[in-house]
């Protein structure tokens, strides 16, 4: 089996079921075509109706997709992990799609948690078999409870862990009366462990079933120091401290910055016009980039806008000075606010609820705030002019 960067293209598509997100499906009924050409490639469609998935690879041609993704078996397992950049393999033409992209770019990450590659030679007997060296017993003062693993499939068995007195024994079976048993496939519980998995989608989707106590069960997360995969390197720790700088000085934006913000209160863009070439500024600038002459003109643009371009954004950085990241996915939108100069764009965010219908040459009008200050949130983003 052919593998990129030590992943194979079947890899990708064996983990869709353990990855699928049934609360991100609701209301999607698509079928999704992948034609993967090269080495290790092939057909796959992939089924998403009533929350419920299939994945069939298959010999024959990809007919009734509402989209398909072409790519070579390379470049789509590159994309995948993250070693391509996705924006440039389109751009080349490594990948192209046919049908409805918004599917691949609006929907697709709502449905499938992220895939990572998986670790080699680890079954579920390396974890149990860890769990003494891993218990903390620090925080196991006052607990008295046993735990019970019973994980078919390949590498399966069924173990049991018995804490009392801020100690952990491991027996192998189960025990009569155990708290609380936790039910899975063995490859689920070295996913969950290995971190590749998350917990909560795993038991909203059936994956993990448990029997007893399911405070016993939330309480043993705490109990056992993560499980390292041994030879690994360990990754650096990252250490984040959430504060916000302060710093004794103070920026003037200025009367030109000040006439904007004021407009914002009255629901009105005030833009500055150059008194040579005639274009717009907006926001306002002093100065012409282009005639360097001075701009004393005020003129209104808007408020209804027409859309030149989308960028629409799943992975955020870091805010600098709060640490936070927002909620993505969220879009930004080039507009050209009628009245203004055809070089003249102005960019704020879009109505999430919109980002399926949204195309260049749509018409779009602002939505204020309420209550407006005359600072930046007065604007709240633009939504489709129906």
């Amino acid at each position: 089996m052919a593998k990129y960067y030590g992943v194979a293209v079947e890899d990708i598509f064996n983990t869709m079921e353990e990855r699928f997100r049934r609360e991100g499906a609701k209301g999607v009924d698509a079928l999704f075509g992948y034609n993967i050409s090269g080495e290790g490639g092939g057909k796959w469609q992939v089924t998403v109706k009533d929350e419920n998935l299939r994945v069939e690879k298959t010999e024959g041609t990809l007919e009734g997709c509402s989209v398909m993704l072409n790519a070579d078996a390379e470049t789509f397992v590159g994309v995948t992990i993250g070693k391509i950049d996705a924006g440039e393999a389109f751009s080349s033409g490594k990948i192209s799609v046919d049908g409805d992209i918004g599917l691949l770019t609006n929907v697709l990450p709502k449905i499938f948690t992220k895939f990572t590659p998986p670790a080699k030679d680890v079954i579920p007997k390396d974890i149990i078999d860890s769990m003494e060296d891993r218990f903390r017993a620090d925080k196991a003062e006052g607990v008295d409870m046993t735990i019970g693993y019973d994980l078919t499939g390949e590498n399966g068995g069924k173990w049991s862990a018995k804490i009392k007195d801020q100690t952990c024994k491991i027996e192998e079976g189960l025990v009569p009366d155990c708290t609380v048993t936790l039910q899975m496939d063995a490859k689920i519980f070295v996913g969950l462990n290995l971190g590749l998995i998350d917990g909560t989608a795993a038991f909203t989707s059936g994956k993990v079933k448990i029997e007893g106590d399911m405070g016993a069960a939330a309480t043993s997360a705490a109990l056992f120091e993560k499980f390292q995969v041994a030879g690994a390197e360990e990754a650096e720790e990252l250490i984040s401290l959430k504060c916000v700088p302060s710093i004794d000085e103070r920026f003037a934006t200025g009367p030109v910055m000040a006439r904007w913000f004021e407009g914002l209160k009255e629901k009105k863009f005030y833009a500055t016009k150059c008194p040579k070439c005639g274009r717009t500024q907006i926001p306002p600038r002093e100065i012409c980039a282009n005639c360097r002459v001075r701009c004393t003109e005020f003129v209104e643009l808007g408020p209804k806008a027409t859309v030149t371009y989308i960028d629409t954004v799943y992975y955020a950085s870091p805010d600098p000075l709060t640490g936070s990241i927002r909620e993505t996915p969220y879009a930004g939108v080039y507009v050209m606010l009628d009245g203004a100069t055809e070089e003249e764009n102005f960019v704020h965010e879009l109505k999430k609820e919109e980002f399926d219908r949204i195309k260049p040459g749509m018409r779009v009008r602002p939505v204020w705030a309420e209550k407006r200050t005359g600072g930046f949130r007065d604007l709240l983003y633009f939504e489709i002019d129906d």
